[in-house]
């Protein structure tokens, strides 16, 4: 969980330096968002599933200059109706502006993905909660599109594919976990109301698994997870 806070303060500290730094062809915006959602976990430790309505809530922050987007976002979410399951992910990316054609921009880039998901017990059947926490470099690709003066639509898609994943129960962590992947994706349609504000609706979702593993000579089965949400946020335009 620290690795998670201590991602998304190096963000913050990134956007804020490259605000201070801003010339007339930069570009600085941050939001919020709040989803609804579900949660699909078709195997937990290889010993259970589960389906879960969920909560998310989304920060977020954009820096463009020149051909360039530096993005960072945290994105936390609760599961609803009994099942204790919560989830938190951070995300720093660099990007290059790889085509521009008329109203539609693509960017392409790199950056770090770090996720922790931490379950109540019952639903892997052990004594109390564990936690999987997976990081690793990703690739992303931001695709832009004006589809009328104050109207825009944005697609986020990230995909790490060589996540390095631990399990941690009882203080006790195992990370000779072998590598897997990692997707999530963000879509928007933004209005703008204002030179400052901007409304959004929109998707968000994705992906993860975790190969089996063995921990304290006990061996555990793959878990795999999906989960889809509809958001609804505010941005800021500085």
């Amino acid at each position: 969980m620290r690795r998670g806070f201590i991602l998304i303060t190096l963000s913050v500290l990134l956007i804020c330096l490259l605000a201070g730094t801003q010339s007339a062809a930069a570009q600085l915006l941050a939001g919020v968002q709040l989803s609804y959602g579900w949660a699909n976990y078709a195997d937990i430790l290889g010993k259970g599933s589960a389906r879960a309505s969920q909560l998310l809530t989304s920060v977020w922050g954009q820096y463009d200059h020149e051909d360039l987007r530096f993005t960072g976002s945290y994105l936390g979410s609760l599961s609803l109706g009994g099942k204790s399951v919560s989830q938190n992910l951070g995300q720093l990316a660099a990007n290059y502006r790889l085509l521009e054609e008329g109203p539609m921009q693509i960017y392409v880039g790199l950056g770090y993905h770090l996720l922790s998901t931490r379950f109540d017990g019952e639903l892997g059947g052990q004594s109390g909660d564990f936690t999987l926490t997976g990081h690793g470099f990703a690739g992303q690709v931001v695709l832009d599109i004006e589809l009328a003066p104050k109207v825009r639509s944005s697609a986020v898609l990230t995909a790490t594919p060589w996540v390095n994943w631990s399990y941690t129960s009882a203080k006790k962590t195992t990370a000779d976990i072998l590598a897997s992947t990692s997707f999530n994706a963000r879509l928007d349609v933004t209005y703008d109301f204002s030179e400052e504000l901007s409304i959004q609706v929109g998707l968000v979702g994705g992906s993860f698994k975790v190969p089996g593993f063995k921990h304290e000579g006990l061996e555990f089965g793959p878990t795999r997870e999906a989960f889809t949400g509809i958001s609804a946020g505010i941005t800021q335009r500085f």
